[in-house]
């Protein structure tokens, strides 16, 4: 690890993987081609877990060979905000960049992210304008999705309809203690002071690289996540009252079968909500291997 000048800021790329060795040297060499600021020293921090392919062995490789090139192989199982999260934890920079390794958050927005940061801001979110070659789908699941979460959580999921930003060392701390935001990796913005937050907007593709992870199951939990982690707890608190008027009124009726599947229901709310907010994987996750680390 070489030494940095005082007046130069460290940034870490956090991206999680698995099985994207064909992926990782494409990103690696759009990354290595930015016009990054002379007073920045950028690295990236992958961190990976259950690959079946050669992902573990090329990050190795990499480490060894380039001292902008950190990893971290954990405990299998985690997901990837577990994965960006555990990455956030563990960096010494004074900002860190999430996002996805597969080109659908274009590297080229690094550059401006970065002068943002050296201007002041805390965090610097990327939006969404256009998504390309996007599978019907998944548009119609994700314009249901954007729908229902505006209209329970009362936030507009526009404005964070991808978790590519950079965020500042402060803020990192911030949302280490905030547990309920880590597996959907969205939360308040800053709107204090003048100039903490700042916003570039960016077309993308749906994946460019590689096979996406994310199933029908996935992706039905990762809105249930986004939605559990968003909402207010006076918004919870009257979706569940509305909840337990509608099973009384079907005692009243004798509707027993009913009255129980809405109390099921609304129990399992109350427990996967007080889930994502005490989480425990950073606890349970091992370190595995690394390599090109802080000690």
């Amino acid at each position: 690890m070489h030494e940095r000048p005082p007046s130069t800021s460290r940034v870490d790329i956090i991206v999680a993987v698995r099985n994207e060795e064909l992926t990782v040297p494409v990103f690696l060499r759009k990354v290595a081609a930015l016009p990054i600021p002379a007073s920045v020293d950028l690295k990236v921090l992958f961190i990976e877990d259950s690959s079946t392919d050669g992902t573990r062995v090329l990050l190795r490789r990499l480490a060894a060979e380039n001292s902008h090139v950190g990893y971290y192989t954990v405990t299998p199982g985690f997901g990837q905000g577990a994965a960006v999260v555990f990455g956030l934890s563990r960096s010494t920079a004074d900002a860190m960049i999430m996002l996805d390794v597969d080109g659908s958050h274009p590297v080229e927005a690094i550059p401006e992210m970065l002068s943002a940061f050296l201007d002041g801001a805390q965090v610097v979110q990327c939006v969404r304008r256009k998504l390309a070659n996007r599978k019907l789908y998944r548009r119609i699941g994700a314009s249901a999705y954007q729908r229902l979460a505006r209209l329970l959580t009362g936030i507009d999921p526009t404005e964070q309809n991808i978790f590519y930003r950079l965020v500042s060392a402060d803020v990192t701390r911030w949302l280490l203690q905030q547990p309920r935001y880590w597996h959907y990796l969205r939360f308040p913005l800053p709107r204090r002071p003048e100039g903490a937050l700042r916003k570039i907007y960016v077309d993308t593709e749906e994946r460019v690289l590689g096979e996406s992870k994310y199933g029908f199951r996935r992706l039905v939990n990762l809105a249930i996540n986004g939605v559990l982690s968003q909402i207010p707890q006076s918004r919870l608190a009257m979706l569940l009252l509305g909840m337990g008027m509608m099973a009384a009124l079907f005692v009243w009726g004798a509707m027993w079968p009913a009255s129980l599947a809405v109390a099921a229901m609304m129990a399992w709310l109350i427990r996967r909500h007080a889930g994502l907010s005490h989480p425990d994987f950073l606890q349970r996750m091992q370190v595995l291997e690394c390599g090109n680390v802080p000690a």
